[in-house]
Order: C-alpha cells, then sequence, then structure tokens
C-alpha cells in the first residue's frame, strides 16, 4: 500500500482540538503493511500561560522538535514533573502516550509533531530485520538536528499538500524512523547504510519503473517492490547507484522532460507541467527554476528554434 496525504486527518482534527485552534497542518503517511505516522506543525504565538488537557492514552509515542528557538515548557508525565526549560531551536522531546501525559505552555513556539503507534516501529523494525525495540526514550535537553532538519523539509508538504509527493514524503518518514530507532530505541544497525548499489537489473527495473510513472504519484515501497528489496534497503542502493534519492532523480527527470517539451512552441506550458507530472504551472516554474537558473517561458523564448 502506498504511502496516503490525508490532509484532513484524525490526528491534525485532534491537535487542532487540543490547542483551539480551527486547523493543524497535518498529514498521515500510511506503508504498504497500513501502519501509520502522523505528522504535523504546531505554531502558536501568544506569549500567556495555557494548560493543555492530557493526551489520550495509547500504545503511540508523540516526538517533538522545534524548528525555531521556543519558550519554556513543562510536561507532566505519570504524575512526575519535567521542566524541559527554554527550548532552542533542534530541542527534542519523547512523550510516552502510553502515561498520562498533559503540558504547561508559558510562551510562543514553533514545532513539529510526529505521532508514531507501536505498531509503526515494530513494523520497521521488522522490516529492517532488527529487534523490536521496548521503548524510545531521550534526556530531558536533547537537541536533535537531524529530526529537526526532517521536519523542515516536510513543512512545503504539509503548507501545500496539492503538491506534496509521496515518494518525498514516504523518503523523509523513511528517514526519520531509522534515526529515532537507532539513536533512541537502541536498534543496533539500523541506521548503518548498506554499501552495495543496486544490480543492473534493478537499476533498468526502478528507472523503467519511475519513468513510466513521470506524470502520476508513485511512492518509495511501489518502487522498491520492483525491484525485490524493502524501502530503506532500495532506498539506500539508489543513492548507491545513482548519486540521488529516488525522489531527487525523479524530480530531475521530470524537469528534463519539461524542457524537452518546452521546445515544442504549440505546446501551453501548463500542458508541459501536468505531463511531466507537476501540480499546475506554478508548480513546474518554481521547480524548474530552481533546477535550470530561469522560469520555463524565458526558457523557452532564449531556445525557440
Amino acid at each position: 500500500m502506498p504511502t496516503a496525504h490525508c490532509p484532513n486527518n484524525r490526528f491534525g482534527q485532534h491537535l487542532a482540538k487540543q490547542y483551539g485552534v480551527d486547523a493543524v497542518p497535518s498529514l498521515i503517511a500510511t506503508s504498504r503493511w497500513g501502519s501509520e505516522l502522523g505528522i504535523a506543525r504546531l505554531h502558536y504565538d501568544l506569549p500567556h500561560l495555557f494548560v493543555l488537557p492530557p493526551l489520550p492514552a495509547e500504545d503511540a509515542f508523540l516526538l517533538s522538535v522545534e524548528i525555531s528557538s521556543g519558550g519554556s515548557r513543562r510536561i507532566r508525565s505519570g504524575g512526575t514533573m519535567l521542566r524541559l526549560g527554554p527550548q532552542r531551536e533542534g530541542a527534542f522531546h519523547i512523550t510516552d502516550l502510553s502515561e498520562c501525559n498533559s503540558a504547561y505552555v508559558c510562551s510562543p513556539f514553533h514545532s513539529m509533531l510526529f505521532h508514531v503507534p507501536r505498531e509503526t516501529i515494530d513494523s520497521f523494525a521488522e522490516e529492517m530485520d532488527v529487534p523490536r525495540v521496548r521503548a524510545l526514550r531521550c534526556d530531558a535537553g536533547t537537541v536533535d538536528t537531524v529530526v529537526a532538519s526532517l521536519g523542515r523539509a516536510m513543512l512545503p508538504a504539509l503548507m501545500q499538500p496539492g503538491e506534496a509527493s509521496t515518494l518525498f514524503v514516504d523518503h523523509l518518514a523513511l528517514a526519520l524512523k531509522a534515526h529515532v530507532l537507532h539513536a533512541y530505541g537502541g536498534a543496533a544497525g539500523v541506521a548503518s547504510a548498506d554499501s552495495r548499489g543496486l544490480a543492473p537489473w534493478q537499476e533498468r527495473r526502478a528507472k523503467a519503473f519511475l519513468m513510466a510513472h513521470l506524470a502520476s504519484d508513485v511512492s518509495l515501497a511501489e518502487v522498491a517492490r520492483e525491484c525485490g528489496l524493502s524501502r530503506s534497503h532500495f532506498s539506500k542502493a539508489f543513492k548507491q547507484t545513482f548519486g540521488q534519492a529516488p525522489h531527487a532523480w525523479l524530480v530531475t527527470q521530470r524537469v528534463d522532460a519539461a524542457r524537452r517539451l518546452l521546445r515544442r512552441p504549440d505546446l501551453p506550458i501548463a500542458e508541459i507541467a501536468a505531463t511531466c507530472g507537476f501540480a499546475d504551472q506554478s508548480h513546474l516554474t518554481r521547480v524548474f527554476s530552481a533546477h535550470i537558473g530561469t522560469p520555463p517561458a524565458r526558457w523557452r523564448r532564449l531556445n525557440a528554434g
């Protein structure tokens, strides 16, 4: 089952209700085994103290990371008050939702939240062929620049879900799970890279499959399945072979395809965008400009004839 992007999902709805806001940008990434990873952005500007009600008890973990410097926060967990102190950029915290947790917030913050059910952790450990972890733990005051960077990378998908690439979100979710299990669950070997690339037949099949789906959304799991590999092993082997992550390689191919079609003056740029897998003309313009250094319309004028 490919990753699903669900902008209007129960995770976001629950956070919106808890924080008393109309909506929280969020999505749910779903693996082919049905396990889920919730992703959300919370940006709170008010400086006064407020208390969040206890989170519902469930067999899951809530990971939070500050993507900009924030204020002080306290969390009550299992009857114990934990003072997190000033929340600098990259400040990272893991809440075990099987315990009774509530938070006391007394200043503005800008955070990324990741909802990770136990089922998701167990499924990923099985996929990686490592022992299951009993818990995820990190010390108060931990700063994790890796999770902060992954969170910032997910922001465009949250803020513009119509342009979100399944392959891109799937790749980031996979990296997050691998890092967290290795760093906070003691799953030795999860983050170690496999130095071997794709076999020649796998390389051909991966390229053919991605090019056949140039204009559609495709998940990492689908491409990996074509090559007979797990998502994690495929991702590492693909990057070893091509020097790029699968999503970055696919975007490059889409830009190259757009450049070829732009040489045909009869084709509208909006039609080229749709043919090459971009959400719309403005999406093509942003990506094309970032790769080529000039907008598609100007490139067409400079290269006409």
